[in-house]
């Protein structure tokens, strides 16, 4: 059984509560959903399985830990943005300093979930999560998409 951070926007208020507790600089975001005036999605790794960030990393820098989390490896990273580009939820952000950066699950205790009083984030066990990325494009039709092959 693994884990999966669910975000359900239609209870974001946009507070920004988990972005305040999230030890990764920059490791979350909230925004606006331009196509529903008032509602807010909370952008941040949701760990894809298959991740589509660590099939497309050259360098080695982005795994899957024990516990399901995409990992990122600083000292590994060489800020290429391949992660980036593949990313289905524009969860791997460059930092000002040109680093990368990316939710780790905070050790399989999440902090933003913890400060959510609103419940839109959700870290729970499901038998499978790979429904996760049903539908979603593969890392050569992301590629594709971005003109990066």
């Amino acid at each position: 059984m693994e884990y999966l951070l669910h975000v359900l926007t239609e209870k974001c208020t946009g507070c920004m509560d988990c972005v305040e507790a999230c030890p990764i600089e920059d490791g979350i975001r909230v925004i606006p959903l331009p196509t529903l005036p008032g509602r807010w999605d909370v952008v941040l790794c949701r760990h894809c399985n298959p991740a589509p960030c660590v099939e497309v990393c050259e360098f080695g820098a982005l795994s899957v830990s024990e516990n399901g989390a995409v990992i990122l490896n600083q000292s590994l990273c060489t800020s290429c943005k391949a992660c980036t580009a593949v990313c289905p939820f524009g969860a791997v952000f460059l930092r000002p300093d040109g680093t990368m950066t990316k939710c780790d699950l905070c050790s399989g205790s999440p902090r933003c979930v913890a400060a959510c009083e609103e419940g839109a984030l959700v870290y729970e066990r499901v038998e499978r999560k790979r429904f996760l990325m049903r539908e979603k494009p593969s890392v050569v039709e992301l590629l594709e998409f971005k003109g990066l092959r």
